[in-house]
Parts: C-alpha cells; structure tokens; sequence
C-alpha cells in the first residue's frame, strides 16, 4: 500500500485502520503512539502532513457523539465539516489522495436500503456536519467518500464502548440490555472496512461508496444473536423503540441500512453479520 496517514487514528474507527496498515495516525489530545495534530488548524495540519508526505491520507476525525453534536453545534461543524475543508485545501500542495469516512446518519431513515444515488436527507446536526463534509470532500473528484453504519470490531482501548461489546460485557455481568427494535442498521466490520480501503484505493475509486454489511438488522436482533453465539442469557435482552428513549437530544433515523451493491461490483467483498461475531467471540 502506498504511504498513508490516519486523522484521527486513536479513535475506534482509526485504530483499526492505522494498526491494518501499519501507518502512522493522529490524535487531537496527544495520546501516546499518536501524532498530536488539530486537523482544526490548516497550519497544524499542514506540518504533519509535510513531515509524512502521503501519498493517501485517510480521516477518521469527527464528532461521532449525535446528542452532543445536537448540542454543542460548533464543536460539530468544526471537527465534522471544518477539518475536511482544511484537509482539501492541503490536497494541490502537498499532494495526497483523501479517504474521508462518513456515515449511514446522512439519510432520514424513512425507507432504508440507500443507494450512493440516493439523495441525503439528514435529521440531526450530525448526520448534516457529516453531510457538508463529504460535500467539502467531493470537490477534489479523486477524493474517496466511504459511508459506514454502526461499527463494530476489536477493542483497542478507546473510551466509548461499542455496541457488540457493550452487549457481550453486559451479558457476561448478568445485566439486562435494552435493544432498539425499530432502528434498522447494516453495521459495519471494521476489517471489512480496512480492506475495502485497501481495494478501493489500489483500483483509483473515486467518489462515494457504501461499506457496511449485506444483512439488515436492527440493534435487537444484533444483540440477540450475540447472545445466541456466545451461550449467554437471551432473556436478557429487553427489546426497546426509539420513542422509549426519552434522554436523547437528537432526533434518530429508524432505517439507515445501505446498499453495497457498488462496492461489490469495485470488487469489496463483505464478511455475513453472524461469522464476524463468531471472530470476535474466537469460535
């Protein structure tokens, strides 16, 4: 693979890229093993970028919290859209191809199963800073914009658990998991993701592309079948709505799954729901 640097590689997301490729990768807050670069600042920006020279820069820098981002709306503007700006403003200088990861968040759920030709419609600030990104990424025509939904993989020690971890841990405690029925998802594997960026990038794509999983499923049947998997108490999973949830700030999508239809066809293929949960749980 060609030389390559991750924005915001101490996230979960970016973790499992920069450790696939090898590469090196930021983090806003310095944390150890990580370039300390405020992709915020086109200056600070530029001096890591000119120290690495990539020829691929991939980001991973957001703000992925949806109530915080519905409410501190600068704070998502800056890290969701503003950056991007700064990062294409970099690109005829330096150089560098982008690979800027987005989100299933920026259609409004109303009927799912989107294609790349759909035409977006978020419902919350995130899924809107998310949106205005991929359009600031999309005015190089040989930038990547790869959408991805509900994540899921190994832990590398970030701060926010994911959800299969969540469930598996919860599950293991004896501890009941309420699990939306009504919000539909096509969840993304992060290996899948990591090789898909590696074909991608080495076939030149260009423009958007989904990367997530084949199946639909909502959150309950995911945890359901972490719990059927792993031998633990199902009973312990309480289905639950969205309307259930009463703290949310942000209003939620009920069916954001995505068609993969164009990636299969750029040659990603896609690991079934059921197998990469055999994976993590080693059987």
């Amino acid at each position: 693979m060609e030389e390559m640097v991750v924005l915001g590689g101490s996230g979960f997301v970016g973790g499992e890229i920069s450790e696939f490729f090898s590469c090196p990768a930021t983090s806003a807050s310095g944390k150890e093993g990580f370039v300390k670069c405020d992709a915020t600042d086109v200056s600070d920006l530029r001096r890591v970028l000119e120290r690495f020279r990539p020829k691929v820069v991939v980001n991973c820098i957001g703000l992925a919290d949806v109530d915080r981002a519905e409410t501190d709306r600068d704070l998502a503007r800056r890290l969701n859209t503003d950056s991007v700006y700064n990062i294409v403003s970099l690109q005829n200088e330096l150089g560098f191809r982008l690979v800027h990861i987005s989100t299933d968040y920026v259609f409004d759920g109303s009927r799912g199963n989107y294609s790349e030709a759909d035409e977006p419609s978020p419902v919350n600030v995130y899924g809107s800073t998310k949106l205005e990104g991929e359009k600031a990424a999309l005015a190089n025509p040989l930038n990547l914009i790869l959408r991805i939904s509900s994540p899921f993989g190994r832990e590398r020690g970030t701060t926010k658990m994911q959800f299969f971890r969540f469930v598996y841990n919860s599950l293991r405690q004896g501890r009941t998991v309420s699990a939306l029925r009504d919000q539909i998802v096509t969840a993304t594997y992060l290996p899948d993701l990591s090789r898909a960026i590696r074909r991608l990038v080495q076939s030149e794509g260009a423009g958007v592309f989904h990367v997530t999983s084949t199946e639909a499923l909502s959150r309950f049947d995911f945890a359901m079948m972490v719990a059927r998997l792993s031998g633990l108490d199902a009973s312990l999973v309480v289905p639950a709505t969205v309307g259930d949830m009463k703290q949310w700030k942000a209003r939620r999508p009920l069916n954001t799954s995505l068609s993969v239809s164009k990636s299969i066809s750029a040659g990603v293929s896609y690991t079934k729901p059921e197998l990469a949960v055999r994976e993590l749980l080693n059987i």
